[in-house]
């Protein structure tokens, strides 16, 4: 599941996702029964640095992310990152 995780990410550089999120869009049978099933693997990615933690949102940095974090020691600010939404349910 790791690497569809991170397949989702990859996708959309610099979106910030929630984890349910994450875990409605990889596995949408596995959602029904846990929507929390993705939080583990989404804090193992960011442990090893994989992906980012913002505010209870995971992103896959930009290489513009990275580099302006290297040069800027404040962190980045959350209104500078898109949050990804996906539509209402009917």
């Amino acid at each position: 599941m790791e690497i569809e995780i991170l397949r989702v990410l990859k996708q959309a550089p610099g979106m910030r996702f929630s984890s349910k999120e994450i875990g409605r869009i990889v596995d949408r049978k596995v959602f029904r029964e846990n929507p929390h099933w993705a939080r583990p693997i989404l804090e193992k990615l960011a442990g090893e640095r994989l992906i980012w933690k913002d505010e209870g949102y995971y992103l896959c940095p930009t290489e513009e992310q990275k580099a302006r974090l290297r040069l800027t020691p404040e962190p980045l600010s959350s209104q500078d990152i898109p949050t990804h939404q996906l539509p209402p349910r009917m």
